[in-house]
């Protein structure tokens, strides 16, 4: 799997080109709610591969929750920390191998466009079997290689497509990955999210270079799906809203 670097590059641009709209955050916040039952505040939550924050504070403030957010990248955490501070978010250095949390501390966990990252998924499920209490939630957020078909920049970026079919695991690799570890299947839901009102606001996010897979590409691959990205947005006379499917696997510790 090819390495990422987060504290290189990307952190600068991270905040900005991976921002979530209100009505996308609720979109999410209330995906989770449906699985939890009854109990929906005053939890403690890992957010893990949290990057900039831009999920902790939504599931701080979302489940009255005190979330410890793990990042490995520092330069990601340092953002975490100067621009989306919580009283309730405890951001800490770890990884997804080895957690920096107690057994059973937290009620579910989170992990959003991060699973790609991860080295070992197999030691990755076992740390959260670990630190997740029997009877709680894992949430996976992620696009799956093989699954492909719902991203909107792949049209312009084909190369990037290629890339990603080939680094992003399958859905079903996750799955028995974690089944393996004393996890069970719940549910696979797919959500479509709003990303940009219209797709000359989607080219200037792009513009920003913020997503992991455009590091793994050219620049001059990149240059070409902008040029491409930017005459279709010339050519839409009315604004249209950019839509992404994403899939939020759903698994459960076995209490056994």
């Amino acid at each position: 799997m090819t390495r990422v670097d987060y504290d290189r590059s990307l952190w600068r641009a991270y905040r900005a080109g991976r921002a979530l709209s209100e009505d996308t955050g609720r979109l999410w916040m209330d995906a989770i709610a449906r699985h939890l039952g009854g109990t929906r505040s005053g939890l403690t939550v890992l957010d893990l591969g949290a990057g900039t924050g831009r999920f902790a504070v939504l599931l701080a403030d979302a489940f009255d929750a005190r979330v410890v957010a793990v990042e490995p990248s520092e330069k990601m955490r340092v953002e975490a920390e100067r621009h989306s501070a919580h009283p309730r978010v405890d951001h800490r250095a770890g990884a997804a191998e080895t957690i920096p949390a107690a057994d059973t501390e937290f009620d579910f966990a989170f992990l959003s466009m991060v699973i790609h990252h991860v080295g070992d998924v197999a030691a990755c499920a076992r740390e959260l079997h670990r630190v997740v209490k029997p009877g709680g939630l894992v949430f996976i957020r992620n696009v799956f290689s093989g699954r492909l078909d719902g991203v909107p920049h792949y049209a312009f970026f084909p190369s990037a497509r290629a890339v990603d079919e080939r680094r992003l695991p399958t859905l079903e690799a996750v799955r028995q990955a974690f089944v393996a570890q004393g996890f069970e299947l719940t549910a696979l839901d797919t959500l479509v999210q709003e990303i940009d009102p219209s797709l000359t606001a989607h080219y200037e996010r792009i513009t920003q270079r913020a997503l992991s897979t455009f590091e793994l590409i050219t620049d001059a691959e990149f240059e070409e799906g902008l040029t491409r990205m930017r005459h279709a947005a010339a050519r839409e006379t009315t604004p249209t809203p950019v839509l992404e499917a994403i899939d939020l696997l759903v698994l459960r510790r076995q209490t056994t």
